[in-house]
């Protein structure tokens, strides 16, 4: 399908999401014709105090064990990014806010192939609501591309977290929990955006009762957004659409249903890096700008996810919940790179390569689980049980182009390469067929006043066939059946802080070949934690301090000099055992003082193979994360202004840098960005906000594995209006 034809302003996302703010702005002047009591009512109990009492921090979270647990009886290291902080901090995408989450480090291998590693490791384990879901289709990590519109708060657990997902590294569980339905009377919310390079994004947030008593209740958001960039030729749209309904079936009974849908459609997209080194051996220095893209680039993504959750009470604290789900991923590409090293004085010497492909992705999970409290011995404990399953298809085609021109000379790129004529049928190149199920299980004990003991396991079982064509004639068939532990303790040492102590077992299927051709055993090992946290100011602010230690076997390293079955295009890989990392977290997140909000963390973590060397030198090993808000007191109370701090240590990378094969080591030293927000209470209903980011204007290098460097984003800067009915 032509780019044009997918950009058509009429397409029913982009002529929902518009049309909802208009009604916005109409119901809202409804809104203001009510009573001063009413107004009262929506002002002072919905939206000013409960915002005001947990802006930065949860009273408690179950994304680590499934069971309702305080942060501080939580014995791993999590953080809870709320509503609350992702409207100050402007946090509009996944990327935006993993990019400020302690100990979370992202690279990219072109501008639309995002990856997120925590600990060292890749992040790919996501979750809607507690129900793991797979990685998006693009990187095998976390979807960066994600609006944060349709999230109350997003929950990251790090480490190891085998409990809830099963299979995965030990990096880090992204929960997002959805918004719901919860108000009794008409309120929403509407705001409209624009920031450097022409970012024009515009938002609705609506709820309403859809029955006299308020008993089954509705939740529109909408999201248009659509933008240019730093790169030349980039510009990317985005249409975004979630609605849900909760009805109340009885006292004890909730049923929601929804659905969302998100499209991304860049154009003038990356596939790649640009060059690093010139032909005689010398560093390249493009302006930030630089881009190896054409005009007829693009790579589009659309994500649809249609639920249902049945929540029940039994009225003695026992709960069933029950979830099913499916969700669909498409994307089609049109894409283009250039490779090698370009004459330093003509700008010629680059190899041209084409690509288009569709991708679909169809998954269909389901997750029920009862939990509530009972008592032994005099004393009152909690239990968790439940199963799950889960059913991936994936199936990929790709378009082989014809005849490439020469690419001539790079310093006089525009994009405007003549496309070359792909054929018209798809070769059918990837297949992927995944079926998990798992039964599990969590006991929270009181042993004593002060001590709990949490215990817990998961049953799993993973059967998998993966086809694809550059790797051999077969599929990868994969048949697993695991038991994943978990443990862990925490001790009251007063009324203010609890010394804890985890550990959770590590599973991972690989698809690594060896030279025979056999496929490496899954990826083994342990995790461990050890730390204290702290609860203070009635639960307004959580502290936390963590050391962590991860064990792993069976990891594939290169085996030099040998192929698969001597194909020359496929590397064979060897098991490795004793590969160690080890590291800390610590945070603060909450509210400091009256009006005074902040968010704070600072990690470190190193990472050994098996004889002590260090790996993975891409990934910065310290980082520190902080932002905080500030509401002024009295007459300046309607002003509140926040700023943040992220720095990383350095990092580097081993590339290629000449024709002859020749390597040299890219290196991004240490740097810090800074960002700031003001924003101004004009009316109770209407505010303006101001938000900055990398003001330093710092020029760096995000660095992956590969050498696939880009520059970061410039200094930018967004403004937004936002109108509360």
């Amino acid at each position: 399908m032509p780019a044009a034809a997918l950009r058509h302003p009429l397409s029913p996302p982009v002529f929902f999401c518009r049309t909802l703010l208009v009604l916005c702005i109409s119901c809202s002047a409804q809104a203001q014709d009510q009573s001063p009591a009413d107004k009262a009512v929506v002002l002072d109990t919905v939206t000013v105090t409960e915002a005001a009492d947990k802006a930065y921090t949860v009273d408690g979270s179950a994304s680590a064990t499934k069971l309702p647990l305080s942060l501080r009886d939580t014995p791993q290291s999590v953080t809870v990014v709320t509503r609350q902080r992702m409207d100050d901090q402007n946090l509009q995408s996944m990327r935006d806010v993993l990019d400020n989450t302690t100990g979370v480090y992202s690279y990219a291998y072109d501008s639309e192939r995002v990856v997120f590693t925590s600990r060292g490791f890749i992040i790919d384990n996501t979750l809607y609501d507690g129900v793991p879901v797979a990685p998006g289709l693009n990187a095998g990590s976390t979807d960066a591309t994600l609006d944060t519109a349709l999230y109350e708060r997003i929950e990251i657990v790090r480490g190891a977290t085998g409990l809830m997902t099963g299979a995965g590294n030990p990096s880090a569980a992204v929960n997002l929990v959805r918004k719901h339905a919860d108000s009794e009377i008409f309120i929403g919310s509407a705001s409209l955006s624009y920031g450097s390079w022409d970012d024009f994004r515009s938002t609705a947030d609506i709820s309403t009762p859809l029955s006299s008593d308020g008993k089954i209740r509705a939740r529109v958001v909408g999201v248009y957004q659509n933008r240019d960039s730093y790169m030349d030729l980039y510009k990317n749209e985005k249409q975004v659409f979630y609605g849900i309904v909760d009805a109340d079936l009885s006292p004890n009974t909730r049923l929601s249903v929804g659905y969302d849908y998100q499209q991304t459609l860049p154009q003038g997209n990356t596939w790649g890096s640009f060059p690093l080194f010139f032909s005689d051996g010398t560093r390249t220095d493009w302006p930030r700008s630089v881009t190896t893209a054409t005009d007829w680039s693009y790579w589009n993504n659309k994500t649809q996810t249609a639920f249902a959750e049945l929540n029940h009470q039994f009225g003695n604290g026992w709960s069933l919940r029950s979830t099913v789900s499916r969700r669909a991923t498409d994307g089609n590409a049109n894409l283009f790179y250039v490779f090698g090293f370009p004459d330093k004085q003509t700008g010629e010497g680059l190899y041209p390569y084409a690509y288009r492909s569709d991708d679909h992705g169809r998954q269909n999970s389901v997750d029920a689980y009862l939990s509530g409290p009972f008592e032994l011995f005099g004393r009152k404990h909690e239990l968790v049980v439940g199963g799950m399953g889960s059913w991936l298809h994936v199936d990929s085609y790709e378009y082989q182009p014809g005849d490439l021109a020469d690419v001539g000379n790079f310093y006089e790129w525009d994009g405007s390469y003549p496309e070359p004529e792909f054929a018209s049928e798809g070769d059918y190149i990837a297949r992927v067929r995944t079926r998990q199920s798992a039964a599990y299980t969590a006991l929270r004990l009181s042993l004593a006043d002060p001590l709990k003991l949490i215990a817990g396991a998961r049953y799993s079982t993973w059967k998998s066939s993966d086809y694809y064509v550059y790797d051999g004639p077969d599929a990868a068939e994969q048949d697993y059946r695991r038991v994943t532990p978990y443990a862990g303790l925490i001790y009251d040492l007063n009324k203010t802080y609890s010394a804890f102590a985890s550990y959770t077992k590590i599973f991972n299927p690989q698809k690594y070949q060896r030279q025979d051709g056999s496929y490496l055993d899954p990826l083994d090992g342990y995790s461990t934690e050890i730390g204290i946290k702290g609860e203070h100011f009635g639960g307004r602010l959580n502290t936390a301090l963590t050391l962590f230690d991860t064990r792993q076997d069976n990891v594939a390293v290169t085996d030099f000099g040998e192929d698969v079955n001597d194909d020359p295009m496929r590397q064979a890989y060897l098991e490795a055992d004793g590969t160690r990392t080890r590291g800390f977290e610590l945070e603060a997140n909450g509210e400091v003082l009256k009006d005074w909000n902040l968010s704070l963390g600072w990690s470190h973590y190193t990472m050994q193979d098996t004889d002590g060397a260090t790996v993975k030198g891409y990934i910065p090993r310290t980082m520190v994360r902080a932002f905080t808000t500030w509401t002024l007191p009295g007459a300046l109370h309607e002003l509140s202004i926040g700023g943040g701090l992220n720095w990383q240590s350095d990092n580097y990378v081993t590339v290629e840098s000449s024709l002859a094969g020749d390597t040299a080591q890219v290196k991004q030293g240490s740097f810090i960005q800074a960002s700031l927000m003001a924003r101004y209470q004009i009316t109770p209903h209407l505010s303006a906000q101001l938000n900055g980011n990398n003001l330093l204007d710092k020029k760096y290098y995000v660095v992956d594995e590969y050498g696939n460097l880009y520059y970061g984003e410039p200094a930018s800067a967004m403004a937004t209006l936002r109108y509360d009915f």
